[in-house]
């Protein structure tokens, strides 16, 4: 049985709809099963192996690499500018194709690998090109990255459960982490490269921290989460 008014399926009795209220003309009717159109599905087919793709994906990653490497060779006589192509290659493969090697592809684990491939990358280029910017800048704006996202992700997978409204609130501290991590990457430029501080962090930590009050707000408000939820199905 459906709401004729907003289409939501009530539960059997249901005297009114739980989304929009509307009372239920006649809840003592029962539905009575009818025969579906179509044949029930069959579980227990053949289960399709990803590895021969997985091959061809990582032949086709490896194949850019072996062509620069060459080039490199030929034209330069050593590892120059094919050391950036192999190792950005390589990162991209890792974030890509790694995770689709396990059946279990939890991203708690597989993001912080992607995240020290990319700080491998940034480091070779920091040595390569003879900088001195990787541990006082990179590194901590990484590894911020890093931590912020993976307790997000790590919360999400583990601490909500059937509260769904606790999303809300992770979603919030995330928001007004993001906009003090702007505060770090502007406080950062000016101990690493000298630029003057112009207080830009200022407005995404503004705007991140009034969007994350917002989503704390409603997190709280059991009947403000009900108004939304009937209006914008959040």
């Amino acid at each position: 049985m459906y709401c004729v008014q907003c289409g939501v399926e009530l539960q059997a009795g249901a005297e009114k709809c739980p989304l929009c209220g509307l009372r239920v003309c006649h809840p003592e009717v029962r539905e009575t099963p009818e025969p579906r159109p179509y044949p029930a599905f069959a579980g227990g087919g053949e289960r399709v192996r990803p590895g021969g793709l997985l091959l061809i994906l990582s032949f086709l990653f490896a194949l850019p690499i072996i062509i620069c490497l060459m080039v490199d060779l030929r034209l330069s006589g050593g590892v120059t500018w094919s050391g950036y192509v192999s190792l950005g290659v390589c990162a991209a493969y890792i974030a890509v194709c790694l995770p689709l090697w396990f059946q279990r592809r939890n991203p708690v684990v597989f993001f912080p690998i992607t995240m020290a491939a990319g700080l491998l990358l940034a480091l070779y280029v920091c040595l390569k090109t003879g900088g001195s910017w990787f541990l006082p800048f990179a590194f901590p704006v990484g590894g911020a990255v890093c931590l912020l996202v993976e307790t997000v992700i790590v919360l999400l997978r583990y601490a909500v459960g059937e509260r769904r409204h606790r999303v809300l609130y992770i979603l919030g501290g995330a928001s007004i982490a993001l906009g003090a991590l702007c505060v770090l990457v502007e406080f950062l430029l000016r101990v690493s490269f000298g630029i003057a501080m112009r207080w830009w962090s200022l407005y995404p930590l503004v705007v991140l921290t009034l969007l994350g009050l917002m989503l704390i707000v409603i997190a709280i408000s059991a009947p403000l989460r009900a108004s939304l939820h009937k209006k914008f199905f959040i």
